[in-house]
């Protein structure tokens, strides 16, 4: 891998597919998982996500021959939960769950991430996110417009993530590399703002300023993938239900 992007794409996108608006049967996920493991582009592939109801679908099709992923993420939900269980599924690499719902900490040697509620204080979420001793998880986008928060809104969890040296990591919507204000189906953010944000939040900017870098459009946003130093200090990965979208888009636009 070799691009303008270099090391901010490294391990970047957990594979997501079995999560709306892919929903992928499980063993076409694991398919495309090993797919993806397997080509010209593998270093920007991470874990593999599965909900904790799943392992045994999971184990199901590895148990009939389907490559078991080497990097597995958990997504967790409140309720009856085996994550003694769980946890001692082979490659867990990290958890995730909203914040508020019960799960006891993992090993040392696996990640939490609690997802931030799009409401409420920002600051007071992330306070509670620290003293948890976990990551914090934000979600960009879903399937209505009103999934998807404002720049100035996740230009404060940035902020406050930096200040407190809590890495994050960023789900739904990212499937392009630039913001996009309008359109038929909205705003819609891109990961290519998303970690120059994280590089300008990194480095000390405000949240006016983070703001801004969120909502550079194109052709403006060519500027973006020259400012990403330092942006993966901050966020550690984005989780896609499709590796290959963001990657043919990047391509089209000569970044990859």
């Amino acid at each position: 891998m070799a691009g303008p992007l270099d090391h901010a794409l490294v391990r970047l996108f957990d594979d997501a597919g079995l999560f709306p608006p892919a929903r992928l049967p499980m063993a076409e996920a694991l398919a495309a998982h090993a797919r993806a493991l397997d080509g010209p582009h593998h270093g920007v592939v991470g874990p593999f996500l599965c909900p904790v109801g799943r392992l045994a679908e999971l184990e199901a099709c590895v148990a009939a021959g389907a490559a078991r992923p080497p990097a597995l993420g958990l997504i967790g939900h409140d309720g009856p939960v085996d994550w003694g269980r769980a946890l001692a599924t082979p490659g867990v690499v990290q958890v995730e769950a909203p914040l508020g719902v019960r799960m006891p900490a993992p090993p040392a040697n696996v990640l939490r991430y609690l997802e931030l509620p799009h409401h409420g204080d920002v600051q007071a979420a992330l306070d509670a996110v620290e003293g948890a001793g976990a990551r914090a998880k934000v979600r960009c986008g879903g399937l209505t417009p009103d999934a998807v928060p404002r720049p100035s809104w996740l230009a404060e969890v940035l902020v406050g993530c930096a200040t407190r040296g809590l890495p994050l990591k960023a789900t739904a919507g990212l499937h392009q590399p630039y913001y996009r204000a309008g359109g038929p189906e909205g705003a819609r953010h891109g990961f290519v703002n998303l970690l120059a944000a994280a590089a300008a939040a990194a480095g000390g900017a405000t949240v006016t300023d983070v703001t801004a870098v969120l909502t550079y459009e194109e052709p403006a946003a060519a500027v973006l993938p020259s400012r990403l130093q330092g942006a993966r200090r901050l966020l550690a990965s984005i989780g896609t239900c499709s590796i290959d979208e963001p990657l043919a888009a990047l391509a089209e636009r000569g970044l990859l």
